[in-house]
């Protein structure tokens, strides 16, 4: 990759800086590593599946149950490190921080890069600085021990690569290798998390339409009418039976209006340049093809209810989507109206276009998706024959959590805030700007005083910065477009939104703050952006240039102290006793189970992956096997286990009465210990009523 031949002499030692701060972090104490650095549960399913897979058990977390509640890419990283683990437990947590770092640091350079390409070398240091020491992106994406390091670089990279394409498609002529190598990295992306699947299928729009309008529009317009037609059913419904009864129907139903509505969009004109015609002229355009799709969707919908599909579809939200979309999607034609050119170039027909460039555009289409969609129809396919299911078991998990009323897990979106990912208590979708929009928030309390307005303050802070950030951006719309199409900010704002709904919108349970990897790139790239226009007048002068790149280097250096403050604070070094078990609960279980014993836990990633002689079986499935999965939903699950030759079962037994366990386990369970509110249960054979 061309972008590791050189460093400068700032790259050199930002890498520095990262690899000095995480050794220290890697040779600290033992007892760190569970209880300070890889604190999350959920990386330990990638441990000790990653160890296992090594010593040859397969893909499995308790060496009976084949699994693949994981993403690939990250798994593939563990595998060789947790090949140390037959050695000693601790060494690949500390081979596995130091990788880590250096994903931090090669996805920090890659933001210095892109970002001194593109508009100044001090904001380029700003924003370099900014993700690799800011507090919240290293605890979520660095120190987790998940697999967002790898995600967040492979999105980088499809970020860069679309950009160096940008520059040469308008001088060169776009050879096969383009799209392959694009197709490549945005593979990559997906693989590092699957979510990103909408990044990387938005980012194919972005390339074969390249020299048109409809590049700029078709994106944003999936955005809305997944957004729109989702919202209306659940404003008909009530978001929470949206969760538990429409979820499904609601998506079936998008996927008929993106076919319908984006073909209508198209022929009706709506995708030619927006200055090429009068306001009324596409607005009138608009109309027409969302009236018509609309008609079309209604019919295809009713006619699918015929043979079972889609009944409990409420009608009504067919109308109420028409008029959403219609509003947002001929704003959206407004926008590009204000940042297009003064004059339009000679327009052809929709017909005509689409009768010049069909050949084109199909076989780009089909270079670029062959690549990327035969890679993800390759893995399904994988998983199909490995496991049974073609989707990692997780997910499909956590939607059925969603679909319940009162789950012991934690519930999908439950209100509009969270809905959008703009919630301040969960689905969390925006951090770190929360953070800043939190701060001026405070700067409102002289104004807004009362003390139950916390989030009102919070929203009209959010509503002020957004403001804000258009009124610069359609001030300078020319500086905007240019920017926006070299760092791909339409596709990262696309699929960053979609990647939302695709969790809100589908009653997803138990959402976690390190999903939202592209977010965090999109927030740090659009912010460089703004600082720039702000700095901008004062890059012109030829000696601010000097002095504002002192000011950046002072202000990564005062970023990075503070990091490494907070980690040599944490990351004891000789603190610790060195026979001080990793986890207290390790002695418990030891002391009160038999070697060789298999033991249920709800969880028990980090449990799993440390206790001796042991195995821990995860009750919860998310790291189980897709036959735990239907054992689970059909009520069987103890008989299941005590199949598989569990006997013992450690958990809280008020949990296992509510959803999704629904009580099933309690005719089998046998209490003959306690420790910290969970129970230690022999799982019996036989029902004991």
């Amino acid at each position: 990759m061309k972008f590791l031949k050189r460093f400068s002499l700032f790259e050199a030692a930002l890498v520095a800086v990262i690899l000095a701060i995480h050794l220290y972090a890697a040779l600290a104490d033992a007892y760190n590593f569970p209880n300070v650095w890889f604190k999350r549960d959920d990386a330990y399913y990638y441990f000790k599946v990653a160890q296992n897979i090594s010593e040859g058990y397969g893909s499995t977390f308790d060496g009976i149950n084949l699994t693949n509640g994981y993403h690939p890419l990250w798994m593939i990283v563990c595998v060789p490190i947790f090949a140390l683990a037959r050695f000693d437990v601790i060494l690949p947590l500390r081979v596995l921080l130091m990788a880590a770092a250096g994903f931090h640091a090669a996805s920090a350079i890659l933001i210095y890069r892109l970002v001194k390409e593109n508009l100044s070398q001090a904001v380029a240091i700003m924003a370099a600085s900014f993700w690799a020491f800011n507090f919240y992106i290293h605890a979520t994406v660095y120190q987790y021990g998940l697999e967002t390091p790898v995600a967040a670089l492979a999105v980088l990279y499809l970020i860069y690569k679309l950009s160096m394409f940008e520059k040469e498609w308008r001088t060169k002529p776009v050879a096969t290798r383009h799209l392959v190598e694009i197709a490549l990295a945005a593979a990559l992306a997906m693989f590092g998390r699957l979510d990103l699947v909408f990044l990387a299928a938005i980012a194919g729009v972005w390339v074969i339409f390249r020299g048109r309008v409809i590049r700029y529009l078709l994106p944003l317009d999936m955005l809305i009418i997944f957004a729109s037609m989702t919202s209306s059913v659940a404003f008909r419904t009530g978001i929470d039976s949206y969760n538990t009864l429409y979820a499904s129907s609601a998506v079936e139903a998008v996927m008929l209006a993106l076919v319908a509505k984006l073909t209508a969009l198209y022929f009706f004109g709506a995708y030619q340049h927006p200055r090429a015609n009068t306001i009324w002229k596409n607005f009138r355009q608009t109309f027409l093809a969302l009236t018509t799709s609309l008609v079309v969707i209604t019919a295809m919908y009713l006619l699918l209810a015929q043979f079972g599909a889609g009944r409990n579809f409420p009608r009504s939200a067919f109308l109420l989507d028409w008029g959403l979309s219609l509003l947002l999607i001929f704003a959206l034609r407004l926008a590009a109206t204000w940042f297009s050119r003064d004059k339009a170039p000679a327009q052809e027909s929709p017909f005509s276009e689409f009768k010049a460039n069909w050949k084109k555009w199909l076989t780009e289409g089909f270079t670029y998706y062959g690549v990327f969609g035969g890679l993800l129809a390759l893995y399904m396919l994988f998983n199909k024959i490995m496991f049974g299911t073609s989707s990692p078991i997780s997910g499909q998990i956590k939607r059925w959590w969603g679909s319940m009323a009162n789950t012991v897990y934690e519930r999908p979106a439950s209100n509009w805030y969270s809905f959008f990912g703009i919630s301040t208590r969960d689905f969390i979708a925006w951090n770190p700007a929360t953070d800043l929009f939190s701060w001026l928030a405070k700067m409102l309390l002289p104004i807004i005083r009362r003390t139950d307005m916390d989030d009102e303050r919070y929203y009209i802070s959010m509503l002020v910065f957004i403001l804000a950030g258009l009124v610069l951006a359609f001030a300078n719309k020319r500086r905007a477009i240019h920017i926006g199409s070299k760092l791909a900010f339409i596709p990262l704002l696309a699929g960053s939104g979609i990647h939302i709904l695709s969790y809100s919108a589908t009653s997803y349970g138990g959402v976690k703050e390190w999903y939202w990897v592209s977010q965090m790139i999109l927030i740090t790239l659009a912010g460089s952006f703004y600082l720039d226009l702000i700095l901008r007048p004062l890059l012109r002068i030829k000696f601010t240039r000097p002095a504002l790149q002192a000011a950046a280097l002072v202000a990564g250096a005062l970023l990075a102290y503070n990091l490494n403050g907070f980690i040599t604070t944490t990351m004891r070094h000789d603190y610790y006793n060195p026979g001080r078990p990793h986890m207290e609960v390790l002695q418990y279980l030891e002391a009160n189970t038999p070697p060789g014993s298999i033991i249920g836990m709800t969880g028990g990633g980090n449990v799993g992956y440390f206790l001796h002689d042991r195995t821990i079986i995860n009750m919860d499935g998310l790291i189980n096997s897709y036959e735990y999965f239907q054992a689970l939903q059909n009520g069987t699950a103890p008989a299941y286990l005590r199949e598989h030759g569990m006997t013992i079962i450690f958990a809280n037994p008020q949990l296992l009465a509510l959803p999704p366990y629904f009580n099933q386990f309690a005719p089998y369970l046998e209490r003959y210990n306690n420790y910290g509110g969970k129970g230690l249960f022999y799982l019996l054979e036989e029902p004991k009523y």
